[in-house]
């Protein structure tokens, strides 16, 4: 997911529940919100929030700040649990399968099931009235594209971030080896295959090419990026998109393209080098973490959180000469939705009022929102200015825009990172005069309401003869590759297709309108 960001925020006030009625106030800022001048008439609640990641060793310290101000205002606390990235997919949908009870989760529509849970009535229906009421600073700010983005059945269950930010993959690399190996550059797919095979026979340095966790780091660069996919929001992922350069409204299955078996033919040759670990398939490994301790060459991310990386690398190693490396010049690519980020109500929360205040808060307080983004100012990062921070030292403990706060990201209270590599942004401005389309279906979901269980059966599928393509650990890839339409045909696939068909010719016929 570019993934991103911070902010403080803005005191506000809260609704007088027991009254009925609605007052504007103002708190530390011009924001505006529900008066609340005595929550202690409000119940005190523990609001659970799910988000995604592994929680880092100062969060407690972070967040009991974040609770000490949030209890004066709304007389709510936050108990927080992580979903760590290895077992997202196979337990975030399970979290509502379940019936667990907690208020708040993080959701995203490309990538975080939020048409999936939406469909099976998992969230809570956010309406105009509720927001207006509960959430103001959020319904007075929200662009309107996202909330149009975010209806499902002309509903709305998710509070998209207000982000534009891509989801084009980059990867971090190794200034200090690329010089070793005498590679000038890395512009390029080309390039960087030379960087990883030089790197893979240099056995006695003892770096490893790349960590790559459950067969999600290296591998989705190589099928969205470099062939210009996208993909279907809600449909099985990753196996049915479009071409972003084709705005007819046909959407395909990824595993009946050339493409694909050219893709599926590579990742076995970079396994056959030994470029990831030969348990991959199982492994915890995230992306980031063996790059950061020098224990790898490479790291893929959004080009935010990659920078983000090699800023803490060059601080701490600054004889790496860490690299933000950019290997799409030439490939088109979109914007990401609104809703590539958000938030969602569990529809079985005791208290979805007041979490649509908590979330007003974590947006729109200028205090709860840097704790979130970047902890405590003067342990964790500094102010520069209005706009900008500085990391500090014991960031490691709390990464400045890496604890999940994607969910709630807010443009206007917004700081970016004063020492951010100067290559972001140009690379940022490049991609947006040169490189950047649109697309009709970038906004579309896919509803599998009336599919759930070829859903099930297809993502098993994936999970168990999709992942192993993706890292090149099947011993002959077209007979794999067969072996594995087959049985995504047994699970429903092509009910699954045709009908997801049927919804995009719809969706384009009223986008033409």
């Amino acid at each position: 997911m570019i993934k991103k960001t911070i902010k403080k925020m803005i005191a506000v006030g809260l609704t007088a529940m027991l009254a009925g009625t609605l007052m504007i106030g103002c708190g530390s800022s011009s924001s505006k919100s529900a008066d609340a001048s005595d929550p202690s008439k409000l119940q005190e609640v523990k609001l659970k929030m799910y988000l995604i990641g592994d929680k880092p060793k100062d969060f407690d310290t972070v967040y009991g700040k974040v609770n000490e101000i949030m209890k004066k205002k709304i007389n709510a606390t936050l108990d927080v649990s992580f979903l760590p990235w290895s077992d997202m997919t196979t337990k975030y949908q399970l979290l509502f399968q379940s019936g667990e009870n907690f208020d708040m989760i993080f959701t995203a529509s490309s990538w975080g099931y939020y048409s999936q849970v939406a469909t099976k009535n998992g969230f809570y229906e956010l309406t105009d009235d509720m927001l207006k009421k509960y959430a103001p600073n959020i319904y007075e700010n929200e662009p309107k594209d996202a909330w149009k983005q975010g209806k499902i059945n002309g509903k709305n269950y998710m509070i998209p971030s207000d982000q534009e930010e891509y989801g084009t993959r980059v990867f971090g690399a190794r200034g200090d080896l690329m010089k070793k190996y005498g590679i000038d550059k890395i512009d390029n797919y080309d390039q960087l295959e030379a960087y990883m095979d030089a790197v893979s026979k240099d056995t006695a340095s003892g770096v490893k090419v790349i960590a790559n966790g459950g067969g999600q780091n290296l591998q989705y660069p190589y099928m969205m990026e470099r062939y210009g996919f996208g993909g279907i929001s809600g449909a099985p992922l990753p196996s049915i998109g479009f071409n972003v350069n084709d705005q007819s409204g046909n959407i395909f299955a990824y595993v009946d393209t050339p493409e694909y078996k050219e893709y599926a033919h590579k990742m076995k040759e970079f396994a056959d080098k030994g470029y990831w670990a030969s348990d991959s398939i199982s492994s915890k490994a995230t992306r980031d973490d063996d790059f950061v301790a020098g224990k790898t060459a490479l790291m893929v991310w959004n080009i935010g959180s990659v920078a983000d990386r090699v800023q803490r690398m060059n601080k701490s190693n600054p004889e790496w000469n860490a690299q933000v490396i950019d290997q799409t010049k030439g490939t088109n690519r979109l914007i990401n939705t609104y809703t590539n980020n958000g938030m969602a109500i569990n529809a079985i929360s005791k208290n979805p009022e007041r979490a649509l205040m908590a979330l007003d808060l974590l947006r729109y307080d200028k205090d709860i929102y840097e704790l979130t983004w970047f902890g405590v100012e003067g342990t964790h990062w500094q102010a520069e200015g209005d706009k900008q921070y500085k990391t500090l030292d014991a960031s490691e403990s709390f990464p400045t825009g890496n604890v999940c706060p994607w969910g709630w990201y807010s443009q206007k209270e917004h700081r970016k990172p004063a020492d951010q590599p100067a290559i972001v942004q140009e690379t940022i401005d490049k991609w947006k005069s040169d490189y950047t389309v649109t697309n009709p279906l970038a906004a579309f979901s896919f509803d599998d309401s009336k599919l759930k269980n070829e859903m099930s059966a297809v993502g098993n599928v994936i999970t168990q003869y999709g992942v192993p393509l993706d890292l090149g650990m099947v011993q002959d890839v077209d007979a794999g590759i067969k072996q594995y339409r087959e049985k995504l045909s047994e699970a429903g696939f092509d009910k699954i297709l045709e009908e997801c068909k049927t919804q995009s010719k719809k969706y384009m016929d009223e986008y033409s309108k």
